[in-house]
């Protein structure tokens, strides 16, 4: 089969490799079309550590099952899934509550030592994949995993209909936290970024407030939109240092922050504890969540949730050094990019 390698930093081949075996336990998936993610571009420098090379990356998966393995049951060849890329033991204390992304003796498909969907097939165990309805395109399940992570930290923490929720970051992440928001009925969302295009891309997805930070003071914007509280929840999508600062800074009382972004390994973070002490403030690092696939599946497939306009840009797969390259420029009509395996 055709797949891209991941062979040394910085480097990408396009080449033949084996295609991957369905073992016990396993599907083996026709990849259809498979999401390209920012985590993906930094591993690939090396500026995020997450394996080594040389691998099959690729964590964003949708595709047909086209073989089973033995004992599997709950799926069956020709239905439409994506992966949910968690690969747990299913014996820990992780595993056994909810949360097999922290499972201690599991991975991650798409990082060693799972090959990914940067290929024309790939293999993963039964419980990580779900089946979605034609509704629901293939690019559009492509990049549920990049829905599914801030859908899921909602999910976990939960929200009120009187809530007010502040966003910094308008990437994919920031436009899936403002969506999952809405179809919470919170009362009002409110997204920071510093580039009026995604400002505007946030409009069209729910937000009710957008606040360009080149040109406004957030602070005063974020008392003025709270009545001098604060957010109820803070929510940092950005991965910046400054912003992950902010986010504990903008919150009311008692109140709560998501910190999702994931800044690089060289940035130095400086976290206000004082601030988290003296106003009781609760922060989450959240990742993942199994729990929340099936919900944000029918939410998607009733269109509550729009993900298929998400996708910006899409690439054969032998191209997929030209879509990491324009992750790295990040124009600002990029919202996510997707790569076709079987698209010539």
């Amino acid at each position: 089969m055709k797949a891209v390698v991941w062979k040394s930093y910085n480097q990408l081949v396009y080449s033949d490799v084996q295609e991957p075996q369905c073992t016990d336990g396993s599907v083996k998936i026709k990849v259809m079309s498979a999401g390209v993610c920012a985590t993906d571009v930094h591993v690939i420098s090396g500026n995020f550590d997450n394996g080594k090379p040389p691998h099959i990356l690729g964590h964003e998966i949708c595709g047909e099952i086209v073989e089973i393995g033995k004992n599997v049951r709950s799926v069956q060849a020709g239905d439409r899934v994506v992966v949910e890329t968690a690969v747990g033991c299913g014996q820990c204390v992780y595993c056994r509550t909810g949360n097999k992304h922290l499972c201690i003796n599991g991975g991650e498909i798409g990082f060693p030592p799972f090959a990914g969907g940067y290929a024309q097939y790939v293999a993963a165990p039964e419980n990580c994949v779900r089946r979605i309805p034609e509704t629901i395109s293939n690019d559009a399940g492509a990049i549920l995993e990049a829905v599914a992570c801030p859908a899921g930290a909602v999910y976990r923490i939960g929200l009120k209909p009187d809530d007010t929720v502040l966003i910094q970051g308008a990437g994919i992440a920031g436009l899936s936290f403002v969506q999952t928001a809405r179809a919470f009925g919170v009362k009002k969302v409110i997204v920071a970024a510093r580039n009026e295009t995604r400002l505007d891309f946030a409009r069209k997805f729910g937000a009710d407030i957008t606040i360009n930070t080149k040109k406004e003071n957030l602070t005063e914007r974020v008392q003025e939109e709270t009545g001098g509280r604060g957010a109820d929840l803070s929510i940092e999508a950005a991965g910046a240092p400054a912003t992950i600062e902010q986010a504990i800074k903008l919150v009311k009382k008692n109140g709560k922050v998501i910190l999702y972004g994931i800044p690089d390994d060289t940035a130095e973070v400086s976290f206000p504890v004082k601030e988290m002490i003296m106003n009781q403030i609760t922060a989450y690092g959240v990742t993942n969540n199994e729990l929340v696939w099936e919900p944000l599946i029918d939410l998607v497939a009733a269109g509550r949730i729009q993900v298929n306009e998400m996708v910006t840009h899409c690439f054969p797969l032998r191209e997929l050094d030209e879509a990491v390259e324009l992750l790295k420029r990040h124009p600002d009509d990029l919202i996510k990019a997707v790569v076709h395996p079987w698209e010539i």
